[in-house]
């Protein structure tokens, strides 16, 4: 019997193309990546206490950012945190240890108003499994009505563009990319597959905590057909 690590990831048992294990992470090493924390001589990134405290002692905040996001000039931030893993977490997403949250100052108080428990790939991504403290922040980024995160991978990576609709008064998912690194026919050759899914064109409305990177993996696959 295969592993939870080797076998096919998706749930409906079919065999995966390179760009479906691409987005959910099956081929990774952590070698390649190198998941370091911040290079020797950069500014550390100071997290407010309000924020640290939200994070039990057995987790690991992997990044965290702080932006304008709602464009009205209060403060607001995203931080991703790893929960323990367990064996659960070998099996899919729903059992993913690590959550993606979107934190709000309101009169004076820090709350979560919204999350993705998927987003971050630590389920089949040994790297961001396994990744220091801090160590993700780079492939973080926020912005006024944005916040963008990119699963690094050892052959490419996979991206999910989230905006925020003032109209739904939600964060939804925007956009969708893999990209897969492969080889070509020469030893020499390298082949670069890039694909990229986006509402309303390719999917339908998605709220932040509604993404499914096995349904975006579907679509993405036929769309690089």
């Amino acid at each position: 019997m295969l592993s939870a690590r080797t076998r096919d990831p998706f749930r409906r048992r079919r065999k995966p193309t390179l760009l479906a294990k691409l987005l959910i992470g099956y081929v990774v090493s952590v070698v390649t990546l190198g998941c370091t924390a911040a290079p020797a001589g950069t500014k550390p990134v100071i997290v407010p206490a309000d924020v640290r405290a939200l994070v039990a002692p057995t987790d690991t905040l992997l990044a965290y950012k702080a932006a304008d996001l709602y464009r009205d000039g209060s403060w607001a931030a995203v931080i991703v945190v790893r929960h323990p893993a367990s064996e659960m977490s070998d099996l899919d997403f729903d059992h993913n240890p690590c959550d993606l949250l979107v934190l709000r100052r309101e009169r004076g108080k820090l709350v979560k108003v919204d999350h993705s428990k998927k987003a971050v790939d630590c389920t089949y991504n040994d790297v961001e499994r396994h990744a220091p403290a801090m160590s993700l922040n780079d492939y973080l980024k926020v912005s006024p009505a944005s916040i963008v995160f990119i699963n690094q991978k050892a052959r490419g990576n996979s991206t999910f563009y989230f905006a925020w609709s003032q109209k739904k008064a939600a964060w939804y998912l925007r956009r969708a990319t893999a990209t897969n690194v492969g080889d070509g026919a020469d030893v020499n050759d390298v082949s670069v597959t890039d694909v990229s899914a986006s509402y309303p064109k390719n999917f339908g409305w998605t709220p932040m905590s509604s993404v499914d990177p096995d349904a975006m993996a579907d679509i993405l696959n036929k769309l690089a057909k």
